[in-house]
C-alpha cells in the first residue's frame, strides 16, 4: 500500500509517500512561497534522485499538481501512474464536532468551514487543497487525521469549559488539544527509546516549534493537554498569543475600538513571542538578541520557559508523578539552552539534566542523568508516520465492512 501524507501550509506544501509495507519513506520534499513567481522545489525520490529547482508556483493546485507530476515522472518518478497510489493522508487542524480520523467529505469541509474563524491560518489552505485533490483523484480515498483526534480520551472535567453549559453544546465549545500526531508518535517512540516498547510509562511530551504544546498521556493515551478550543491557547507562541484572561480582550475592545477581526489578527499575527519581544517569534533570533542585550528578547525567553515549567509542573499533578519528559518539535530538538532551563528547577520531580548529554541537535537521545528517575528524551517528531498508520488503518477497517 502507497500512501501519500501531504502537509498544506499557507504558503507551502510539504509530501512524503509511504510504502506500507515497510513504512518506508520512498519520497520526500517541499515546495516553498507558494503563491510566488520563484517558489523553491527540493525533493528526494529513493537513494539515488536529490534536486532543488524552482518553479513558478502561483496556487496551491500548481503545487499538488507538480508533486504528482514528480511522483510519476516516467525517468525519476517513483509511480507509474497515478493507479499506484492507494489514498492521500493529511494533518488537518479543526473542524466543528469532528476530533477524529476520517475520510474526506462534503459534510467534514463544511464541518471545517464552521471553525476557519477560530483557525484562519489553517483551515482555509487545507480546504482548498482537498477540494483540489478531488478533483484531480476522485476515486481515491482521502484521510484527514484531524489534530484533536490524539486526545479524545481526555476526561470531560478536564475538557469541559466554566461556561454556561448551553454555549458548551450548542456551539462544541470544549478543549479539543491539537498537534496530536507529534503526541501521538511520542506515546508510541519514547517507550522504544528507552528498551521498554510494551511498558505505558507516564508522560509528560513538549512539542515546542513556532506552535508548541504540552501533552499529559498516560497509558500511551492524553488525559490533558495545553491547547484548548483552539490552538491560540497554553504556552506563547511564535506570533499567537496563548492562555490570557478573557477580560483582557473585552477591555481593549473598549479601549482601543478594536473590532473583532482587528483583534483577531493582533492576537495571531502579533502576539507570542513576537508580540513580548518586538522583534521576532523565532527562539534563535530571541537568544541572539538577549546575549546582546536585548531586555525584551530575553523576557519572551523566559515567558517562554516559565509557562512550559509551569504546565510540566501540574501535568505532574494531574499524572500523579512522571516518568519520562520529552522534547520535541524544532525547539525542542535544536533548543539546548531552552531544555536546559526548562529543566532547570525540576529536580523536585527527580528531573535532572546531563549539561553534556544535552549538547545535541536534530537528533535523538537521551540527555538526563544516569541518577535521574525520570527519563529526558529528545525525540524527533515524526507526525507523517502517524498520518500514513491512521490512514491504512481506516482503509483497512472500511475495506472489511
Amino acid at each position: 500500500m502507497k500512501i501519500l501524507v501531504v502537509n498544506v501550509g499557507s504558503t507551502s506544501l510539504k509530501f512524503r509517500l509511504f510504502d506500507m509495507q515497510d513504512e518506508g519513506v520512498i519520497a520526500v520534499g517541499k515546495i516553498e512561497r507558494v503563491g510566488s513567481e520563484r517558489s523553491p522545489v527540493s525533493y528526494e525520490i529513493g537513494d539515488d534522485c536529490h534536486k532543488e529547482e524552482e518553479i513558478e508556483c502561483s496556487s496551491h493546485r500548481t503545487a499538488i499538481e507538480y508533486v504528482l507530476k514528480i511522483l510519476t515522472n516516467p525517468t525519476t518518478g517513483i509511480l507509474r501512474s497515478l493507479q499506484d497510489l492507494d489514498a492521500v493522508g493529511f494533518k488537518p487542524v479543526h473542524a466543528k464536532n469532528i476530533a477524529d480520523s476520517v475520510f474526506i467529505t462534503d459534510q467534514v469541509i463544511k464541518a471545517m468551514e464552521a471553525y476557519t474563524t477560530i483557525t484562519p491560518a489553517h483551515n482555509p489552505p487545507y480546504i482548498e487543497a482537498f477540494r483540489i485533490f478531488q478533483q484531480i483523484l476522485p476515486n481515491k480515498p482521502l484521510v484527514g487525521v484531524f489534530e484533536a483526534a490524539f486526545h479524545t480520551t481526555i476526561p470531560n472535567y478536564a475538557r469541559t469549559y466554566g461556561i454556561p453549559y448551553e454555549w458548551t453544546e450548542k456551539h462544541a465549545i470544549r478543549r479539543y488539544g491539537f498537534h496530536g500526531a507529534s503526541h501521538r508518535y511520542v506515546s508510541w517512540k519514547a517507550p522504544q527509546s528507552l528498551g521498554h516498547p510494551n511498558s505505558n510509562p507516564r508522560i509528560i511530551s513538549c512539542h515546542l516549534g513556532g506552535s508548541a504544546s504540552i501533552c499529559a498521556i498516560k497509558d500511551g493515551c492524553s488525559i490533558e493537554t495545553s491547547m484548548g478550543f483552539s490552538p491560540q491557547a497554553g504556552l506563547s507562541h511564535a506570533t499567537r498569543n496563548g492562555d490570557l484572561d478573557p477580560f483582557i480582550l473585552l477591555y481593549l475592545m473598549e479601549m482601543e475600538n478594536l473590532s473583532i477581526n482587528q483583534l483577531r489578527t493582533a492576537l495571531s499575527k502579533r502576539g507570542g513571542l513576537k508580540g513580548i519581544s518586538g522583534l521576532s517569534g523565532d527562539v534563535r533570533d530571541l537568544e541572539e538578541a538577549a546575549l546582546n542585550g536585548n531586555y525584551r528578547a530575553s523576557l519572551a525567553l523566559d515567558v517562554f520557559v516559565h509557562e512550559i515549567k509551569k504546565y510540566i509542573g501540574a501535568y505532574t499533578a494531574v499524572l500523579e508523578g512522571l516518568d519520562v519528559l520529552v522534547f520535541t518539535g524544532g525547539i525542542g530538538e535544536n533548543g539546548i539552552k531552552i531544555r536546559e532551563k526548562v529543566c532547570q528547577g525540576l529536580e523536585c520531580f527527580g528531573v535532572q539534566i546531563d549539561l553534556q548529554k544535552n549538547q545535541i541537535q536534530g537528533q535523538e537521545a537521551l540527555i538526563s542523568t544516569e541518577d535521574s528517575s525520570v527519563a529526558i528524551l529528545v525525540i524527533l517528531a515524526n507526525e507523517e508516520l502517524v498520518i500514513a498508520r491512521e490512514t491504512k488503518r481506516l482503509i483497512t477497517e472500511s475495506s472489511q465492512v
